[in-house]
């Protein structure tokens, strides 16, 4: 195809301009390149590995599915008692929970699925901005009440774990010192160069630059660095770029359509990148998963496999890691999908909102992935393809209610020229409206009340999404128009179990293995190729449509 032989001449023209430049990278690999490593690194930032876990009498006081995510905390509720964990099948619905505990200073962790808010002596208490807990300053017996906000089929609240301030400072102190001597010990088992007794002024690659398909429309790269400071975008001949970040998150806005260069921060020689946006073609190559989840070993092995796939896009289709607020998931998440080499198009899950239900803000998600501002929602119009994605974890319970900004957005689009006249109207989200292979579970209620309307005016092809862990895949029609249902949910999390679906609706394939989609379209067919842990074809799937 015309743009491989492009991207080929654009490889030789690079390695020509390389050879007036001496210097070599700094280090053989970024940082979070090491699974192994990872977990290590990874576990000691956990609060519930260091704190104590609560052991109280708890009461059960009722659930309920008023919506918001902002309550007031209900009066005169009678309780049952319960053991933790606590566990319910009812979702999109509130668990409230009381309990009473003798406490002096310190920080509580309240360890809930999906998430939780916590009320003190009946006055609500806010998430800590020092992580994943709330900070308790009263002290004697005080009454907890715990709401858990339940977006999954099944939630509850599974325990508390509590330091007390004064071993709450010994445990952050603890854990900046074992970081630093991992840190140190990271970067001389990785650098290239001769020895240095302090590489502080050799800052390392925690992920790498990947580049991203924003939600507007326009194309970043985005890589995250130990340091926070200046980084140099080095395209050779005296040509160069700084680009300045306060976190370590650092961005470029790529304009142009492709990009070589070298990467430079400090001392530090990051190495070589070369990225192109694909032609504008009437076919596309795509590859398509969802649910990688924490599941590090297996995403990173297809995130290999997709590199030598040669796709134009990957699409990720929520529950990019397993809980969105731990810290360093997002940069191992990154440095994992780094290794596809191709664009990536974010999609947010729940899981991704994971520790931000305060105000279902995703802080980590917003500021690692997407770019300050930019919203979790938009459309992408590519070759073929009309690319919508939506993100109902917006709202509890799931869904685009009516009036709200992104439900007036989304009728926007779907009633847009723009939209009506791409061959493939595709829908990427995180829920699926159609589901079978999670006991109990038939798919999200509310999203096929948004999407069934234009599903019989003809507005929409195909719905992708994850969720549920596994592969689905259900084709139906609606008033003569013929709309394909995917799941792909099975890039790295936990796998549904086998032989235990739900009765309906009955899904045309379901596979329980790990998996990821490669999707090939121009503008009259569609041929799916789904792929497993070792390469094996588990699927393939084809349709054709009219003109």
């Amino acid at each position: 195809m015309k743009k491989y032989s492009l991207f080929f001449l654009i490889l030789v023209a690079f390695a020509c301009s390389q050879e007036e430049k001496s210097a070599s990278p700094s280090y053989g690999e970024a940082f979070f390149s090491n699974n192994e490593f990872n977990a290590l690194w990874a576990d000691l930032s956990k609060f519930s590995v260091a704190a104590s876990p609560l052991e109280l009498n708890w009461e059960f006081l009722g659930m309920d599915s008023i919506p918001g995510i902002d309550r007031e905390l209900p009066e005169n509720l009678n309780g049952v008692p319960v053991d933790l964990p606590h566990r319910l099948g009812n979702a999109n619905h509130s668990f409230w929970y009381k309990t009473k505990v003798t406490l002096g200073h310190g920080f509580l962790n309240v360890h809930a699925d999906d998430g939780a808010q916590l009320w003190v002596n009946g006055k609500r208490a806010r998430r800590s901005p020092l992580g994943e807990f709330f900070e308790i300053s009263q002290t004697g017996e005080l009454e907890l009440v715990v709401r858990v906000v339940n977006n999954a089929m099944a939630g509850g609240l599974r325990g508390l774990y509590w330091l007390n301030q004064s071993d709450f400072l010994d445990w952050k102190d603890r854990v900046a010192q074992a970081q630093d001597s991992l840190l140190s010990l990271r970067k001389n088992e990785l650098f290239l160069g001769k020895k240095e007794e302090d590489l502080d002024s050799y800052p390392i690659l925690f992920s790498s630059p990947v580049l991203i398909l924003g939600t507007d429309g326009s194309y970043y790269l985005r890589w995250i660095s130990e340091k926070p400071g200046v980084a140099i975008l080095d395209f050779g001949k005296g040509e160069k770029v700084e680009i300045e970040s306060k976190d370590g998150v650092f961005t470029y806005e790529m304009k142009e359509p492709s990009l070589f260069f070298t990467l430079r921060q400090e001392d530090s020689n990051l190495g070589d990148f070369i990225f192109q946006i694909p032609q504008e073609e009437e076919s596309l190559k795509l590859a398509v998963w969802g649910d990688s989840q924490g599941g590090w070993d297996t995403f990173l092995n297809f995130s290999k496999d997709i590199a030598n796939e040669g796709v134009d896009y990957s699409i990720g289709l929520g529950d990019l890691v397993n809980d969105g607020s731990e810290e360093w998931a997002y940069e191992r998440f990154l440095e994992s999908a780094s290794n596809m080499n191709t664009i990536q198009i974010p999609v947010p899950g729940n899981h991704d909102y994971d520790g931000y239900y305060e105000d279902l803000f995703p802080k980590a998600l917003k500021s690692k992935i997407f770019r300050e501002n930019e919203l979790t929602y938009g459309v992408n119009y590519v070759g073929p393809m009309a690319l919508m994605r939506v993100d109902p974890n917006t709202f509890f319970p799931v869904s685009l209610p009516e009036g709200s900004e992104q439900f007036n957005w989304f009728q926007s689009v779907i009633n847009s020229p723009e939209w009506k006249e791409k061959p493939w109207k595709i829908i990427a989200l995180h829920q699926p409206p159609y589901s079978q292979g999670w006991p109990g579970y038939k798919g999200e209620q509310s999203i096929r009340d948004l999407l069934e309307p234009y599903f019989h005016q003809g507005l929409i092809d195909v719905v992708m999404a994850g969720h549920t862990h596994d592969y689905e895949r259900l084709s139906q029609e609606f008033s003569g128009n013929k709309v394909q249902f995917f799941i792909f949910g099975g890039a790295g999390g936990g796998l549904e179990p086998k032989g235990e679906d739900s009765p309906e609706p009955q899904m045309d394939e379901l596979i329980k293995e790990h998996h990821v989609g490669i999707l090939n379209l121009n503008s009259t067919e569609l041929k799916l190729s789904v792929m497993g842990k070792k390469g094996e074809i588990l699927d393939s799937y084809s349709v054709s449509k009219s003109q």
